[in-house]
């Protein structure tokens, strides 16, 4: 997991999402979510990228920005109870 700031000053969480050998594919996400993606969110929006890029966890904080310009926006909604999830 990785934590930074972008340019506009929005602070970022950045961690890798895998699935395990175990689990079946993730059903609601198109095929080229099957194998994992690295997530960026802030307090505003989720995004996710495929394919993970190597040495994502070593890049600078202006790489990582990059990278999550590229991610595609995933939608939140509400649970029953008015929280948000994913």
């Amino acid at each position: 997991m990785r934590h930074f700031i972008d340019s506009a000053g929005v602070e970022w969480t950045v961690f890798e999402v895998k699935r395990g050998e175990t689990q079946a594919k993730w059903s609601y996400l198109p095929d080229e979510f099957g194998d994992g993606w690295l997530c960026f969110e802030s307090r505003f929006i989720k995004r996710r990228l495929t394919v993970v890029p190597k040495g994502w966890r070593e890049a600078s904080d202006v790489d990582l920005e990059r990278m999550m310009k590229q991610a595609r926006p995933s939608a939140r909604g509400k649970t029953a109870e008015g929280e948000l999830r994913d």
